[in-house]
């Protein structure tokens, strides 16, 4: 993969851009603990990086109203709010190579599971938001990570079609939602490198160092 081969870059948000599942894991908790529900680790480390509609299903079963699985979804949210600026941090060298992507001429979305509102606060956070005008939050979908309908959307508004951008993606879920849509993918991070994500990607680093590398990028 060459950059001059796409139009666009289109990066998830936790775990790819900044490292944010902490905070959700705990206000996760802190919601399912006031109703006196315990959740093994395994169910907290199945639902990384994807949306809270599935989670919750997950938890409290398929039946849940959706008036009940809204409102707790507003509750974890809230809890988010309050850790997130508390815990979130950027991954190292995720800004710099986003902005190294953007001199080169590429259109620079992001694709994320979370929230319109921490999605704009994380950007805001890392300096980014004025590059990354194109943000597509699954919450606001009817399907979520890892139905492709959160890339095909981001696409749409791109006005690309999947053989023009590349994503970039630290959790599974994330990575069948973008190889789904047709896009080129990248695979970032310790999790990336496990062979669940191989037959997905169209290469795998540990870091943006590694990234750079390929690109030839300072």
């Amino acid at each position: 993969m060459i950059l001059s081969d796409y139009r666009a870059a289109i990066f998830d948000l936790d775990g790819t851009l900044v490292l944010s599942e902490p905070a959700w894991e705990e206000a996760k908790r802190r919601v399912l603990a006031r109703l006196g529900i315990a959740v093994p680790q395994a169910v907290y480390d199945a639902f990384v990086g994807r949306g809270l509609r599935g989670f919750l299903n997950e938890v409290l079963g398929p039946d849940l109203p959706d008036a009940r699985r809204t409102d707790l979804a507003n509750q974890i949210g809230a809890e988010a709010d309050i850790l997130l600026p508390q815990l979130r941090q950027a991954v190292p060298g995720a800004a710099a190579f986003v902005n190294r992507v953007a001199e080169a001429g590429l259109a620079v979305a992001v694709c994320s599971s979370s929230p319109s509102r921490h999605i704009v606060a994380a950007l805001d956070q890392l300096g980014l938001s004025a590059l990354i005008p194109t943000r597509v939050s699954g919450a606001d979908l009817p399907r979520g990570k890892p139905d492709p309908l959160p890339y095909l959307e981001t696409l749409r508004r791109l006005g690309l079609s999947p053989d023009k951008a590349f994503a970039v993606e630290d959790a599974l879920p994330g990575v069948r939602s973008a190889h789904a849509a047709g896009l080129a993918v990248i695979g970032i991070g310790a999790q990336a490198q496990t062979q669940d994500f191989a037959p997905l990607c169209r290469f795998r680093v540990r870091d943006y160092r590694g990234l750079n590398s390929h690109f030839g990028l300072p």
